[in-house]
């Protein structure tokens, strides 16, 4: 190492801020709700099978409702990650390939807010930040997109800084930002935004023009390297498209009672804007108010506000001129160091599985023998527990495979509808059902003749046909 390098002083500001990061990352570790998420399972399940064959399937390998029709993993690369962290050390190495995940995050934030803002206000940020990711902290593919969102709108934002298009060599991110989640989108919409922005405000708009051109055409062409081509493109697109989204949970709109730690922040950052009238540009505005339109209208969205928004509104609120951050490459061979660490301490101990909403483990484990290989009607978040558990479930959190007709009537189902039950029981051969206690049709089903109850309690009942 030069001897100048030596004499650099160390931001110890930036240190202070892989310490936060690292204490995230170390509590999440070690916490059992990453996996409250029955689509942890099915993602498990499809990493482990590609893992297996050495290729992506192209039709339905889980369901015994849709086998062999046409599906894609569009998140191969995530399942992929998450298979192998798994079988290498079960949940506890699941848990840290997350925490990882969003321990990075954090850091990425931290060192580009730090150019702007004194450690504790950018400790007060990264906080604010990390209650917002809360509910959707889980161990799930758009996990690992978190870090390449903020390190991709770090790459734009910096390059608008220098007046300059961003460097070619940021693009093939787009590979694995495409192969990881669908996500990517919001990659290439951000290069639409503050290309547009650019073209606005530079002197040189031919040169503006054709450089954030070439850097837009070459991140679209990278992102078509995938296993379904032009239709990740359109994924996205037809997902947000379906008529029975509000059935899923994820995309129910943001309701004040639920979700009100994400109003109250989202108020909060509006009264200071208002306060300290930041200067943004006209683009940057409508920018936030899509991604604020998106989050209220799906919760699954809110991440977006939260990484996002930091990064837009930190310098126009500091009012302050960036400063640059000693120290980052220090600052992530520590954390990378710290994260070593806490895999080591964790590896070697087992998480105690536990029941939930959407993992009900032990009645899974009460199935009888004889039932395990017959027609199944689930819940829609258990179908990911029985995936693993080798059961081919009835549906499970594929909807976009499975679709709106199929998604309306197991809703009709579930619901109490005695004559879509029999529909079902006819058309696919039920034998027996797990469902959520609180579900109509369980109520059905105890006082149908013909159905008794084999197992329950109070995270799931299973019923058998006589």
């Amino acid at each position: 190492m030069p001897l100048r390098a030596l004499r650099t002083p160390i931001d110890r500001g930036a240190l202070a801020l892989v310490g936060f990061a690292l204490a995230v990352a170390a509590f999440l570790a070690f916490a059992p709700a990453l996996f409250n998420d029955g689509d942890t399972s099915w993602h498990l399940g499809a990493g482990r099978l590609i893992l297996a064959t050495g290729s992506v399937p192209e039709g339905d390998p889980f369901s015994f409702t849709f086998a062999g029709r046409p599906w894609i993993a569009h998140e191969w690369l995530a399942e992929v990650m998450m298979a192998a962290a798994f079988t290498a050390a079960s949940w506890g190495g699941l848990a840290v390939l997350t925490a990882g995940a969003v321990g990075g995050l954090l850091v990425l934030l931290g060192l580009e807010l730090r150019r702007w803002l004194a450690v504790p206000r950018v400790i007060v940020a990264l906080t604010l930040v990390a209650a917002m990711l809360a509910p959707f902290t889980l161990a799930r593919p758009h996990i690992f997109a978190w870090p390449l969102l903020a390190g991709w709108t770090i790459v734009l934002l910096r390059a608008r800084e220098a007046g300059r298009a961003p460097p070619l060599l940021a693009a093939p991110l787009m590979i694995v930002w495409a192969n990881l989640h669908a996500s990517f989108i919001v990659g290439l919409v951000l290069v639409g935004v503050f290309a547009l922005e650019a073209l606005v405000q530079a002197a040189d708009r031919r040169g503006a023009f054709f450089g954030w051109a070439g850097f837009g055409l070459a991140s679209l062409a990278l992102s078509l390297l995938t296993p379904h081509g032009v239709h990740g493109l359109l994924y996205p697109l037809q997902v947000s498209g379906m008529k029975a989204l509000p059935l899923i949970m994820e995309w129910r709109r943001t309701e004040p009672g639920q979700d009100w730690l994400f109003l109250a922040i989202v108020a909060g950052t509006g009264l200071l804007a208002l306060v300290r009238r930041p200067r943004l540009s006209v683009v940057r505005i409508v920018l936030l108010a899509a991604i604020l339109y998106l989050a209220i209208a799906h919760v699954r969205h809110q991440p977006l506000v939260a990484i996002l928004g930091v990064l837009l509104l930190a310098g126009p609120l500091s009012g302050a001129s960036p400063q640059p951050v000693r120290s980052a490459r220090l600052a992530v061979a520590m954390f990378a160091l710290g994260l070593a660490l806490i895999a080591a301490v964790r590896l070697p101990l087992a998480i105690p599985r536990q029941d939930s909403a959407s993992n009900p483990i032990t009645a899974i484990a009460h199935i009888p023998s004889e039932l395990r290989g017959r027609p199944v009607l689930n819940a829609y978040g258990f179908g990911g527990p029985l995936i693993l558990a080798g059961i081919r479930p009835f549906i499970d959190g594929r909807g976009d495979m499975y679709g709106d007709a199929f998604l309306f009537e197991h809703q009709r189902i579930i619901q109490g509808d005695a004559q879509a039950l029999t529909r079902a029981v006819r058309r696919w051969g039920i034998r027996w059902t797990i469902l959520e206690p609180e579900n109509p049709l369980v109520a059905l089903l105890d006082r149908t003749p013909g159905w008794h109850r084999v197992y329950a309690d109070r995270w799931a009942i299973v019923h058998a046909r006589d």
